[in-house]
């Protein structure tokens, strides 16, 4: 499945993670670097697989972990309205 963000919600990477901004609400979203990587990946429309090995190499961190914490934090984004399938 791919995932976008729907046009009133900007995501902008920085130096330290991200922020995500919901134009529609006014409410915006700080993202760790962990969680920015995590982001990235799936509107590149990465595999979950391919986005949890990432995240295993880049930041040091048990592949099992992350299998589970990336559908959880794509569950919390859809939750909120800031990534929507296409």
């Amino acid at each position: 499945m791919s995932w976008t963000l729907p046009a009133h919600v900007s995501w902008t990477p920085t130096e330290y993670g991200g922020v995500l901004l919901d134009s529609a609400s006014g409410e915006y979203w700080t993202l760790n670097a962990t969680a920015t990587t995590a982001l990235a990946s799936i509107l590149e429309d990465a595999p979950m697989a391919q986005v949890t090995d990432r995240l295993a190499a880049e930041f040091d961190g048990d592949p099992e972990a992350m299998a589970a914490d990336v559908p959880a934090f794509l569950a919390e984004l859809r939750s909120a309205g800031l990534v929507v399938a296409t």
